[in-house]
């Protein structure tokens, strides 16, 4: 048995903490920075797991938006070959590979 601890390493956070590195430095990046500095500016309060609502915000500006991120991965929303989802990637390649 095999476990896969996200993000990895002794790194805090979920799936859709490596997930929104995928588009880290991107425009969109910054407009999700910008949406929610004008948020706060509004006087709405910080979302208390900040990568949940990121990874939210990216998929609602996709062309057929889904809540889930598993769908969202089917219909091609998340660079699947970025860096930051390689450990995810290796570990599920090991997965499938026969036991010796």
């Amino acid at each position: 048995m095999s476990a896969l601890i996200l993000p990895g390493g002794s790194k805090s956070g979920m799936l859709e903490t490596l997930l929104c590195r995928t588009f880290e430095d991107t425009a969109m990046d910054r407009c999700i920075d910008a949406l929610f500095d004008c948020a706060q500016s509004a006087g709405e309060s910080v979302p208390k797991r900040p990568e949940k609502a990121r990874a939210r915000v990216w998929l609602a500006t996709k062309p057929d938006p889904h809540l889930s991120v598993g769908v969202a991965a089917k219909r091609g929303c998340w660079d699947m070959e970025h860096r930051a989802l390689a450990g995810v990637r290796s570990y599920l390649k090991e997965l499938g590979r026969p036991a010796e």
